[in-house]
Protein backbone atom coordinates (compact mmCIF):
# COMPACT_ATOMS: atom_id res chain seq x y z
CA UNK A 1 0.00 0.00 0.00
CA UNK A 2 1.18 3.55 -0.77
CA UNK A 3 1.68 6.07 1.91
CA UNK A 4 -0.11 9.39 1.61
CA UNK A 5 1.09 12.53 2.83
CA UNK A 6 -1.82 14.23 4.54
CA UNK A 7 -0.32 16.97 6.52
CA UNK A 8 -1.34 20.76 7.00
CA UNK A 9 1.05 23.59 7.81
CA UNK A 10 2.03 26.46 10.36
CA UNK A 11 4.78 28.55 9.72
CA UNK A 12 7.80 30.53 11.49
CA UNK A 13 9.90 33.51 11.18
CA UNK A 14 13.46 32.97 11.89
CA UNK A 15 15.18 36.25 12.60
CA UNK A 16 18.94 36.09 13.20
CA UNK A 17 22.25 37.83 15.03
CA UNK A 18 23.25 39.64 12.34
CA UNK A 19 19.76 40.94 11.01
CA UNK A 20 18.96 38.59 8.57
CA UNK A 21 15.40 36.91 8.46
CA UNK A 22 13.85 34.21 6.92
CA UNK A 23 10.33 34.77 6.07
CA UNK A 24 7.15 34.28 3.73
CA UNK A 25 7.82 30.60 4.92
CA UNK A 26 5.33 28.74 2.74
CA UNK A 27 5.08 24.53 2.39
CA UNK A 28 3.06 22.49 0.50
CA UNK A 29 2.72 18.60 -0.62
CA UNK A 30 4.05 17.62 -3.83
CA UNK A 31 4.14 13.97 -5.22
CA UNK A 32 4.93 12.96 -1.58
CA UNK A 33 7.41 15.32 -0.54
CA UNK A 34 6.88 18.65 1.33
CA UNK A 35 7.89 21.88 -0.81
CA UNK A 36 9.18 24.40 1.76
CA UNK A 37 9.50 27.74 -0.25
CA UNK A 38 10.81 30.86 1.51
CA UNK A 39 12.34 33.95 1.20
CA UNK A 40 16.09 34.99 2.57
CA UNK A 41 15.96 39.01 3.09
CA UNK A 42 18.85 41.27 5.27
CA UNK A 43 21.98 39.54 3.89
CA UNK A 44 24.65 42.19 3.88
CA UNK A 45 27.13 42.38 1.13
CA UNK A 46 29.95 41.03 3.52
CA UNK A 47 27.71 38.15 5.11
CA UNK A 48 27.76 34.36 3.36
CA UNK A 49 25.34 31.49 4.25
CA UNK A 50 27.16 28.75 5.15
CA UNK A 51 24.54 26.33 5.89
CA UNK A 52 20.27 25.69 5.79
CA UNK A 53 18.41 23.92 8.05
CA UNK A 54 15.20 22.65 8.17
CA UNK A 55 13.34 22.00 11.66
CA UNK A 56 10.30 21.09 12.51
CA UNK A 57 7.35 20.10 14.85
CA UNK A 58 4.19 19.20 15.15
CA UNK A 59 1.73 21.50 17.19
CA UNK A 60 1.53 21.08 20.76
CA UNK A 61 5.25 19.33 20.54
CA UNK A 62 7.94 21.71 23.12
CA UNK A 63 10.64 21.74 20.72
CA UNK A 64 11.37 20.99 17.01
CA UNK A 65 13.18 18.32 15.10
CA UNK A 66 16.20 18.44 13.27
CA UNK A 67 17.72 19.11 11.04
CA UNK A 68 15.84 17.01 8.81
CA UNK A 69 18.35 14.90 7.17
CA UNK A 70 16.29 14.23 3.87
CA UNK A 71 15.73 17.18 1.47
CA UNK A 72 17.32 18.80 -1.29
CA UNK A 73 17.23 22.13 -3.09
CA UNK A 74 18.65 25.38 -2.12
CA UNK A 75 20.30 23.74 0.94
CA UNK A 76 23.73 24.92 -0.53
CA UNK A 77 25.97 27.44 0.41
CA UNK A 78 26.45 30.76 -1.24
CA UNK A 79 22.54 31.93 -1.65
CA UNK A 80 21.62 35.68 -1.66
CA UNK A 81 18.78 37.61 -0.86
CA UNK A 82 15.87 36.27 -2.61
CA UNK A 83 13.32 33.57 -2.95
CA UNK A 84 14.54 29.68 -2.61
CA UNK A 85 12.97 26.40 -1.83
CA UNK A 86 13.61 23.12 0.04
CA UNK A 87 12.01 19.95 -0.99
CA UNK A 88 11.42 17.39 2.51
CA UNK A 89 11.22 14.00 1.78
CA UNK A 90 9.13 13.34 5.26
CA UNK A 91 8.30 10.20 4.76
CA UNK A 92 11.43 8.39 5.05
CA UNK A 93 11.97 10.74 8.07
CA UNK A 94 8.71 10.70 10.15
CA UNK A 95 5.58 9.93 10.70
CA UNK A 96 3.25 12.60 9.74
CA UNK A 97 0.38 11.21 8.51
CA UNK A 98 -2.45 13.48 8.95
CA UNK A 99 -0.36 15.85 11.37
CA UNK A 100 -0.18 19.65 11.80
CA UNK A 101 2.79 20.76 11.28
CA UNK A 102 5.53 24.07 12.10
CA UNK A 103 7.81 24.83 10.25
CA UNK A 104 11.50 26.45 11.13
CA UNK A 105 14.20 27.07 8.29
CA UNK A 106 17.51 28.09 9.78
CA UNK A 107 20.56 29.98 8.45
CA UNK A 108 24.19 29.58 9.42
CA UNK A 109 26.08 32.86 8.71
CA UNK A 110 29.40 34.08 8.16
CA UNK A 111 30.48 37.53 7.96
CA UNK A 112 33.79 38.80 6.59
CA UNK A 113 35.74 41.70 7.53
CA UNK A 114 35.57 44.61 5.34
CA UNK A 115 38.99 45.09 3.78
CA UNK A 116 40.15 48.72 2.41
CA UNK A 117 41.83 49.23 -0.42
CA UNK A 118 44.26 51.24 -2.24
CA UNK A 119 42.77 52.99 -5.50
CA UNK A 120 44.27 54.41 -8.49
CA UNK A 121 41.91 55.49 -11.67
CA UNK A 122 41.83 58.13 -14.21
CA UNK A 123 39.04 60.50 -13.99
CA UNK A 124 37.47 63.32 -16.41
CA UNK A 125 34.68 64.39 -17.97
CA UNK A 126 34.09 66.43 -21.32
CA UNK A 127 35.74 69.66 -19.86
CA UNK A 128 38.63 68.39 -17.95
CA UNK A 129 39.20 65.03 -19.73
CA UNK A 130 42.61 64.12 -18.22
CA UNK A 131 42.47 63.37 -14.47
CA UNK A 132 43.52 60.72 -12.12
CA UNK A 133 41.68 59.81 -8.66
CA UNK A 134 43.78 58.37 -5.65
CA UNK A 135 42.22 56.63 -2.52
CA UNK A 136 40.74 53.94 -0.64
CA UNK A 137 37.49 51.45 -1.26
CA UNK A 138 35.93 49.74 1.27
CA UNK A 139 33.54 50.73 4.32
CA UNK A 140 34.04 54.47 4.54
CA UNK A 141 36.92 56.03 2.70
CA UNK A 142 38.81 58.70 1.21
CA UNK A 143 39.51 59.90 -2.06
CA UNK A 144 41.32 63.20 -3.90
CA UNK A 145 41.13 64.13 -7.20
CA UNK A 146 43.34 66.18 -9.77
CA UNK A 147 41.86 67.01 -13.39
CA UNK A 148 42.78 69.25 -16.07
CA UNK A 149 41.82 70.65 -19.99
CA UNK A 150 43.79 69.56 -22.86
CA UNK A 151 45.51 73.75 -22.76
CA UNK A 152 45.50 73.58 -19.04
CA UNK A 153 49.10 74.42 -19.01
CA UNK A 154 48.20 77.66 -21.80
CA UNK A 155 49.89 80.69 -20.75
CA UNK A 156 47.23 83.86 -20.97
CA UNK A 157 49.27 87.08 -21.90
CA UNK A 158 46.18 89.29 -22.17
CA UNK A 159 42.31 89.30 -21.19
CA UNK A 160 39.65 89.73 -24.37
CA UNK A 161 35.92 90.98 -24.11
CA UNK A 162 33.23 91.88 -26.29
CA UNK A 163 34.85 95.12 -27.39
CA UNK A 164 38.50 93.10 -27.82
CA UNK A 165 41.93 93.23 -26.13
CA UNK A 166 42.13 96.42 -24.11
CA UNK A 167 46.06 95.69 -22.73
CA UNK A 168 47.23 94.56 -25.77
CA UNK A 169 51.04 96.04 -25.68
CA UNK A 170 52.91 95.02 -28.99
CA UNK A 171 54.14 97.63 -31.06
CA UNK A 172 52.04 96.30 -34.17
CA UNK A 173 48.55 94.47 -34.35
CA UNK A 174 46.80 91.31 -33.64
CA UNK A 175 43.97 89.34 -35.57
CA UNK A 176 42.27 85.95 -34.09
CA UNK A 177 43.45 82.86 -35.18
CA UNK A 178 40.06 81.40 -34.49
CA UNK A 179 41.72 78.45 -32.24
CA UNK A 180 39.57 78.70 -29.30
CA UNK A 181 39.37 76.13 -25.79
CA UNK A 182 39.31 75.67 -22.45
CA UNK A 183 41.80 76.21 -19.88
CA UNK A 184 40.63 74.37 -16.98
CA UNK A 185 41.73 72.21 -13.64
CA UNK A 186 40.26 71.44 -10.52
CA UNK A 187 40.87 69.38 -7.51
CA UNK A 188 38.67 67.59 -5.28
CA UNK A 189 38.71 65.85 -1.79
CA UNK A 190 36.15 63.68 -0.53
CA UNK A 191 34.82 60.18 1.02
CA UNK A 192 34.34 56.81 -0.61
CA UNK A 193 31.44 54.88 0.89
CA UNK A 194 30.92 51.12 -0.08
CA UNK A 195 27.20 49.74 -0.36
CA UNK A 196 27.83 46.50 -2.50
CA UNK A 197 30.41 44.44 -2.73
CA UNK A 198 31.84 45.96 -5.93
CA UNK A 199 29.41 49.23 -6.08
CA UNK A 200 30.90 52.58 -3.90
CA UNK A 201 29.38 55.96 -3.86
CA UNK A 202 31.71 58.99 -3.61
CA UNK A 203 31.34 62.21 -2.89
CA UNK A 204 33.96 64.90 -2.57
CA UNK A 205 34.32 69.31 -2.62
CA UNK A 206 37.09 71.19 -4.22
CA UNK A 207 37.89 73.93 -5.89
CA UNK A 208 37.56 74.57 -9.97
CA UNK A 209 38.71 77.06 -13.15
CA UNK A 210 37.35 77.29 -16.37
CA UNK A 211 38.80 80.07 -17.91
CA UNK A 212 37.59 80.37 -21.99
CA UNK A 213 40.87 81.07 -23.75
CA UNK A 214 41.40 82.72 -27.50
CA UNK A 215 44.30 82.65 -29.84
CA UNK A 216 45.70 85.87 -31.25
CA UNK A 217 48.07 86.14 -33.78
CA UNK A 218 50.41 89.12 -33.87
CA UNK A 219 51.82 90.80 -36.21
CA UNK A 220 54.23 94.03 -37.18
CA UNK A 221 53.21 96.80 -39.66
CA UNK A 222 55.85 95.64 -41.98
CA UNK A 223 54.67 91.88 -42.46
CA UNK A 224 52.40 89.75 -43.82
CA UNK A 225 52.67 86.84 -41.76
CA UNK A 226 52.43 86.59 -37.88
CA UNK A 227 55.68 87.03 -36.08
CA UNK A 228 54.02 85.27 -33.05
CA UNK A 229 51.30 83.92 -30.99
CA UNK A 230 49.66 84.35 -27.87
CA UNK A 231 46.15 83.45 -25.45
CA UNK A 232 43.66 85.79 -24.16
CA UNK A 233 41.57 85.03 -21.32
CA UNK A 234 38.17 85.58 -22.32
CA UNK A 235 36.35 87.29 -19.30
CA UNK A 236 32.98 87.02 -20.19
CA UNK A 237 32.87 83.49 -20.37
CA UNK A 238 35.06 82.37 -17.50
CA UNK A 239 34.96 81.62 -13.71
CA UNK A 240 36.15 79.55 -10.98
CA UNK A 241 34.94 78.72 -7.73
CA UNK A 242 33.54 75.48 -5.44
CA UNK A 243 33.48 72.53 -7.15
CA UNK A 244 30.82 69.34 -6.40
CA UNK A 245 31.94 66.25 -7.26
CA UNK A 246 29.38 62.61 -7.03
CA UNK A 247 29.29 58.96 -8.44
CA UNK A 248 29.55 55.90 -8.53
CA UNK A 249 32.44 53.36 -8.59
CA UNK A 250 31.65 49.86 -10.14
CA UNK A 251 34.84 47.35 -8.94
CA UNK A 252 34.59 44.61 -11.92
CA UNK A 253 37.47 42.94 -12.34
CA UNK A 254 41.32 43.84 -11.13
CA UNK A 255 43.60 44.06 -13.57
Amino acid sequence: MKNVLIVSFLFLVSVFAYGQTVKSIEAKAVENKIQIDFKIAGLKYNQNILNIDVFVKRVGDKQFEGPMEFVSGDIKSGLRNGDHTIYWDALKEMLIEDAELIFDVRIMVEEEDIVRKFMVMLAGNTLTPLGLRLGQLGKTSWYVEARASLQALETTAYTYSKDGILDYDQTGYYELSGNNGWQAYSIVAGVTKQVHRHVFLYAGLGYGVENYIIEINNYTYDSQAPVSNSWANYKEYSTSGIEIDAGVIMNYKRL
